[in-house]
């Protein structure tokens, strides 16, 4: 089994639990490397699991995944605060560089009013129930493994 440290590549999809896909690696393996918090714990605490070949299904709730939605992450904005702020894609994601962050926060446009903007900065999967299957495809030992 993978241990900290360790890069694993695996194939995942991620359904909704009446089916529907929301991504898909469709093939193409991703890799990280565990104990980074590169994906979140409880996918990350599956594939420290697994054996190579393996395949499991994470059924996981909010809380496991990316949270509650939180309506205060929702807020208005007047719209000459934001670059390019009366034409802003309602439905869709921006990157928004407030003089607070020093990287782009993805938020999503809710709608754009009397040159206000509502912008919602919750993750687009938050509050869902969401569906993994995985499949671990290999491991690379750490460096300096006596295994390697």
């Amino acid at each position: 089994m993978p241990s900290k440290g360790q890069r694993v590549r695996f194939l995942y999809r991620g359904s909704f639990p009446d089916g529907r896909t929301f991504d898909d690696c469709k093939g193409v393996p991703h890799e990280i490397v565990l104990g980074r918090r590169q994906v979140m714990k409880a996918l990350e605490e599956t594939l420290s699991a697994m054996e190579p070949g393996e395949e499991r299904i994470l059924e996981l709730s909010p809380a496991e995944a990316y949270g509650a939605y939180d309506e205060s992450a929702l807020q208005r904005v007047p719209t000459y605060r934001i670059p390019n702020g009366e034409n802003l894609p309602v439905g869709q994601m921006i990157a928004w560089k407030t003089p607070r962050s020093a990287e782009p926060v993805p938020a999503t446009v809710v709608s754009v009013e009397n040159q206000v903007a509502t912008l919602d900065f919750n993750h687009p999967l938050a509050g869902k129930d969401l569906v993994y299957w995985v499949k671990l495809i290999d491991v690379v030992p750490a460096a300096g493994d006596p295994t390697a």
